[in-house]
């Protein structure tokens, strides 16, 4: 016996080892299919990893370009350019993540506001690791 998760509801469905073809899942009565390879010769992973990395990733490449702006603009020495780079770069990056939660759950698409939620959650150490990032590569020349 296979244990499987629903790509729909990821509640846990038995499955019998040789399965293979189209299944109901007994906890959300959603169609699935199962068998390893699909018709076309594809995998028969469902989570689309693809979405989770839309809504983890794009949010964050704002928090990179922000501090890697900073520290660009920083060897310059123009502290004003630089501070309004790193705080408009953060806002970006803050309302994109809820956008992206958002329209991921109007099309109800799991893997999307998953991963937008999992960047909000990490957005914390990135933070932290940004500013580390930023006091050293400028040498701590911000305090």
């Amino acid at each position: 016996m296979v244990e499987i998760l629903c790509p729909h509801c990821d509640e846990e469905i038995g499955l019998d080892d040789d399965a293979i073809g189209e299944f109901s899942c007994p906890h959300c009565d959603e169609d699935f299919t199962w068998g390893g390879l699909l018709d076309d010769g594809e995998s028969a992973d469902f989570y689309d990893w693809k979405s989770f990395w839309i809504g983890f990733g794009i949010p964050n490449l704002f928090i990179i370009m922000a501090w890697g702006s900073g520290i660009l603009f920083d060897t310059y020495r123009i502290r004003s350019v630089s501070g309004d780079a790193i705080g408009l770069l953060h806002i970006v990056s803050f309302l994109s993540w809820i956008t992206i939660l958002i329209y991921g759950i109007h099309i109800k698409n799991k893997a999307m506001w998953k991963g937008s939620l999992v960047g909000i959650a990490s957005a914390p150490a990135f933070l932290i690791l940004g500013i580390v990032w930023y006091v050293v590569a400028t040498d701590w020349s911000m305090f």
